[in-house]
């Protein structure tokens, strides 16, 4: 049994893969599918047989029929049997039938019994064309023809139990005439609300956009919780971007129906567009990468054509895979038994080089996405305006999308200032070497007012657990400086984390840590156990990171404090985290505050710093 089930998830993993991977080469033709039964691995085959229940005719029979023996592994048995019922023809109901005669295994025997019941009628026997269920169950011809006559008996049966509930809504969804909609929509309107939920939930099955203004009447005016949920999770089934001005004006009258806040977030998760930036590929390979002794040779090979392909066929994301080392869509592995690791360098639009490390079956997402303009504008307008529930209801809608992607001015709704842009309200310093110009915070060491030692502008007007910090800073070439983190009330010397930065770029996205140095490797995801125990996880190279910094330019930096965790972005792209579990190192809150370091003459300036 174990065999069975983990032979199963071989099964499905391999299935997910050819759907996750949108390999143009894996379009193959029944003769290449057959090919792999004969050559490649248990996955492949299994993949093999799956894409043959498709496209096979009866000359895929033999080779399939081959493979219901009790020798067969159980995933491919059972992938082998389900081609053979799906296939036209008694070629496959006499393979079938003479595999029926030969399979001992008792559990083989009854799957290959209801493949034959299955292709001979799709509703198990007892319920078509038995005279006694008629009036609950119509018979299969019928619904096979659109009768919609049959449509009542299969409503009083849907709102039953167990198999014959289940198949009759599965009809009702997939009934081959439209008339059905009229149906459903009088039910839905009316005085039985069983009846009325079961309408409303076909309809949304059926995306039967058509009903979007019935329904949005149904949610105004039922005193039915469950009638009113059904409505929303329709909307979440069948809306689109179009809807999104009305579901709000909806929203507003009924603010504290979480459903249908989760409907719109629904909408929305299906409207983030790949951003434009155009992706150049300039190398990929995929392997193992050695175990840092002398004598390991690396067993890598090069995939770049493979992702060059995905990226073309409109994939902003890569799965690290043996199937990158694959051909036809079928995988390949060039170190068996070893962890491999995808080495993707790329570069979006004029920008840099990037080089991105992923892990054997993680994702590597090469850009991000944005929220559709005609979205994201009613949700940002509407909660510029909207007060009391109906912002807290359009802000949590915000927060959750801004999580999938991008959200065009979702900042101003979701940050707000700790820097006015006048002067240092709510920020205190000693020795003055910071102050405000045209907007900006400036801090300077000349030569005469020389920082010595490092001082710090802190923003004491409150403290931070949980938060997100954004803003932008520029450096003159010979400066020091950084962001410090949970940090106490200090104006001289450091204490706690630092984003770091310099002038060079050479420091810039790491995580600093007086007591530790450069803790936060660039590239790397850092993890501090209490006894102090580090674990490092390299996501990217550090140095091909640094080409993200623009010298004595404006740079963007992000910084996001979650538990005993903290992680920068640099430009838009993530550079380094630490989690930390010494509370001496990491205190649970603290203050943020702006670094200018002890030395030579400097400049360091900030602007459009924002938390929330």
């Amino acid at each position: 049994m174990k065999k069975l089930i983990v032979m199963s998830s071989c099964m499905a993993v391999a299935t997910l893969f050819a759907a996750t991977l949108k390999n143009p080469a894996f379009q193959m033709t029944e003769a290449e599918l057959l090919a792999v039964l004969n050559e490649n691995g248990l996955n492949d085959k299994v993949t093999a047989c799956q894409e043959l229940s498709h496209v096979a005719t009866p000359a895929a029979v033999p080779a399939l029929a081959a493979l219901l023996s009790d020798a067969t592994e159980p995933a491919l048995f059972l992938a082998a049997r389900f081609a053979l019922e799906n296939i036209p023809g008694p070629e496959a109901k006499n393979a079938l039938e003479n595999a029926l005669k030969t399979v001992k295994d008792a559990k083989r025997r009854s799957g290959i019994e209801k493949s034959l019941a299955a292709r001979a009628n799709p509703v198990p026997a007892g319920y078509a064309g038995a005279g006694e269920k008629l009036t609950a169950f119509p018979p299969k011809n019928a619904v096979q023809r659109g009768d919609i006559s049959a449509v009542p008996a299969l409503v009083e049966a849907a709102l039953g139990s167990g198999f014959e509930a289940t198949l009759s809504r599965r009809h009702l969804v997939g009934f081959p005439n439209d008339a059905i909609v009229c149906e459903m929509l009088a039910l839905a309107d009316g005085a039985d609300s069983k009846k009325a939920r079961l309408a409303v939930g076909v309809l949304g099955e059926r995306q039967a956009s058509a009903c979007f203004a019935k329904f949005c009447a149904i949610a105004r005016s039922t005193k039915d919780a469950g009638l009113r949920n059904e409505v929303f999770k329709a909307f979440a089934a069948f809306c689109r971007v179009e809807q999104v001005p009305t579901l709000l004006e909806l929203l507003k009258e009924m603010p504290g129906e979480d459903r249908l806040v989760g409907a719109i977030v629904h909408i929305g998760a299906n409207c983030f567009k790949p951003d434009n930036d155009s992706i150049e590929i300039v190398k990929a390979e995929y392997g193992w990468y050695g175990d840092g002794s002398a004598d390991a040779k690396p067993l890598v090979v090069d995939v770049t054509a493979m992702v060059k392909a995905l990226v073309a066929s409109g994939s902003r994301s890569i799965i690290s895979s043996n199937r990158l080392a694959g051909h036809g869509g079928f995988a390949h592995d060039p170190a068996p038994g070893k962890h491999k690791l995808l080495r993707l360098t790329f570069r979006k639009a004029d920008g840099p080089a990037v080089t991105l490390l992923t892990p054997e079956t993680q994702e590597c997402k090469l850009v991000g996405s944005t929220l559709d303009a005609r979205f994201a504008g009613p949700l940002v307008d509407a909660c510029k305006t909207a007060d009391g529930k109906f912002r807290d209801a359009l802000v949590k809608i915000v927060n959750a999308l801004e999580r999938k992607g991008d959200v065009q001015g979702a900042d101003a709704v979701l940050f707000r200032p700790i820097f006015n842009g006048k002067d240092l309200a709510g920020w205190s310093q000693q020795d003055g070497y910071f102050s405000v110009k045209d907007g900006v915070i400036v801090g300077a060491s000349t030569p005469d007012h020389l920082c010595k030692p490092n001082h710090h502008l802190v923003y004491t007007a409150e403290t931070f657990t949980d938060f997100e910090l954004r803003g932008e800073f520029r450096l003159s070439r010979g400066a020091n400086s950084g962001i410090q983190i949970h940090c106490k009330p200090q104006y001289i010397g450091d204490n706690g984390y630092q984003a770091d930065m310099n002038g060079g770029g050479n420091y810039v996205g790491f995580l600093y840590h007086p007591r530790q140095h450069l803790v936060g490797e660039r590239g790397a995801d850092v993890t501090l156990a209490a006894d102090g125990a580090k674990t490092v996880a390299r996501f990217a190279d550090g140095a091909s990171l640094q080409s993200l910094y623009r010298i004595e330019q404006w740079n963007d930096i992000r910084v996001k404090v979650a538990g005993r965790s903290i992680t920068v972005w640099i430009n838009g792209v993530r550079t380094t985290s630490v989690e930390d579990a010494r509370e001496e190192f990491f205190p649970s809150s603290g203050h943020i505050a702006l670094q200018l370091h002890q030395g030579p003459p400097m400049t360091v300036e900030f602007r459009n710093l924002r938390v929330r």
